[in-house]
């Protein structure tokens, strides 16, 4: 445990510098437990603390499946998109993933859609459910 939160700070600290050198830093983590469709309290963790140091979008990857989302701060997080393409057809929830889009502006505002892409039985993108789209005011 002590190894993990020396690494955890060491990505702290690369993440807040590299916030300093753009508009908006955007992060992906390869976690979470596999097949789960809530996050886990590391992925919580070490996303806060991602936004924390200065990322505006936090993006999980790893567990099959789509995870939920979280505004945290000035921040969003989503904690696992799913599968894009993957071999996984023994569960409706491993055949879909987030397409996510996401607009950011200078001033701050943002525009998140949560769209819903499904695979066919040849594990490739074949249809796409578009999302409602959610404006963020970040500061």
């Amino acid at each position: 445990v002590i190894f993990e939160y020396k690494i955890v700070d060491e990505v702290t600290k690369i993440i807040k510098n590299a916030s300093e050198e753009v508009d908006h830093l955007v992060v992906s983590f390869h976690f979470g437990d596999e097949y789960e469709l809530v996050h886990n309290q590391r992925q919580e963790y070490l996303a806060h603390r991602a936004i924390d140091a200065g990322a505006k979008i936090v993006v999980g990857h790893h567990s099959h499946v789509i995870e939920d989302t979280e505004i945290y701060k000035n921040g969003f997080i989503a904690y696992s998109l799913g599968n894009f393409i993957f071999d996984q057809g023994f569960s409706a929830n491993t055949m879909k993933g987030m397409l996510l889009e996401i607009k950011l502006e200078r001033n701050g505002s943002v525009s998140i859609n949560k769209n819903t892409v499904y695979l066919n039985n040849l594990f490739q993108p074949e249809k796409v459910i578009f999302g409602k789209e959610e404006k963020v005011k970040f500061e």
